[in-house]
């Protein structure tokens, strides 16, 4: 057996716990993941360009959203390596290889580390806080409901 991704055992005995979703359900995750990856690949690189392309209006945008131009260029380097891991994970998962799942762990990891890193900005603590349990509890859920599906 592979060796497990970092805290991939502690996280999958969290969600061992929740209710199992039929295999049926499992496997229209599986066949739609691929395409998934494709359009959150294309709005996050057209997001990205952007925020490139508006130059000095990024600035303004930053500071209104996130409070401070740190924690937003952070977010956007954070936004820059999920868009390369979500294309990276698109071949793997048509594919049902396990290398497709362990990218879309490391997704669900970063999109973690950017809630945590959104919690610095000017947005509503609660309203953050709620939202990076959710994104935790539903993505790690669906996550770990499928990776029996990837050999």
């Amino acid at each position: 057996m592979a060796q497990p991704l970092p805290l991939e055992n502690e996280i999958a005995g969290v969600f061992a716990k929740f209710p199992q979703l039929p295999d049926n359900v499992k496997e229209i995750l599986v066949k739609i993941s691929p395409y998934l990856c494709i359009i959150a690949v294309i709005f996050g690189a057209l997001g990205l360009l952007a925020v490139l392309g508006i130059g000095a209006g990024a600035t303004a945008i930053g500071l209104a959203s996130f409070g401070n131009m740190g924690v937003y260029w952070i977010s956007m380097a954070i936004l820059a390596v999920m868009v390369v891991v979500e294309g990276l994970a698109v071949s793997p998962l048509m594919k049902r290889q396990k290398k497709g799942w362990d990218y879309m762990y490391y997704l669900f990891l970063l999109s973690l580390v950017s809630g945590i890193v959104n919690l610095a900005g000017i947005g509503g603590l609660f309203s953050n806080l709620i939202s990076l349990a959710l994104s935790f509890l539903i993505g790690g859920w669906l996550l770990f409901q499928v990776r029996e599906k990837y050999a």
